[in-house]
């Protein structure tokens, strides 16, 4: 990684950012239904990134970023989750990806790409997902690795039905949708 502040770190900051929204948009849900009391114990506002990084350390910086935000999403999520309460959550994370719904005229591919843009999948480097079909209609990948398994006490599986819920929200009114059987493979088709 260089050791100046680029382009990448900044689009991955940005992906960060995303994941601290979500998790205040749940602490908020649970905050007013009364499953919490202290919000601050899982929020974080990101001040601009250029004010705060370690530039002689701006990779093990992010890292650390990426740790602490999945660590305190995780933990909300396990502190606020049961049977009932699930499906509610799920709710938020729709309602949460409804805000960035993509355009009606959005591809198979732009879906992908936008979903790359938003999502903290570890470091660039990591190359989570791999593109396997593509064409003007669909669009399938592949994660390569689980990285955020080792955040969830009971397994990943959560994580990953919240993530879904919020790419369902931002496929809303678009006309595509994501299908996947096993949080491995994913598909982005056109109805």
């Amino acid at each position: 990684m260089s050791a100046f502040l680029g382009p990448i770190h900044f689009w991955l900051y940005h992906k960060i950012g995303k994941q601290e929204e979500l998790t205040k948009a749940i602490t908020a849900y649970a905050k007013r239904e009364g499953w919490i009391k202290d919000q601050a114990k899982y929020t974080k506002d990101l001040p601009a990134l250029e004010d705060v990084i370690d530039e002689s350390n701006i990779h093990g910086w992010l890292q650390e970023q990426i740790h602490d935000a999945e660590t305190r999403y995780a933990d909300l999520v396990g502190t606020v989750s049961n049977t009932t309460r699930f499906e509610e959550i799920r709710g938020v994370a729709f309602a949460f990806g409804k805000k960035y719904t993509l355009q009606a005229s959005t591809s198979p591919t732009e879906a992908y790409k936008a979903f790359e843009d938003f999502f903290v999948n570890g470091m660039p480097c990591d190359r989570v997902n791999s593109v396997v079909s593509e064409s003007e209609d669909e669009l399938s990948w592949t994660m390569t690795q689980d990285i955020h398994a080792q955040y969830w006490k009971d397994g990943s599986e959560i994580y990953y039905t919240l993530r879904s819920e919020v790419m369902r929200g931002m496929l809303n009114g678009t006309g595509l949708v994501l299908a996947s059987n096993d949080n491995v493979t994913y598909t982005i088709n056109r109805q």
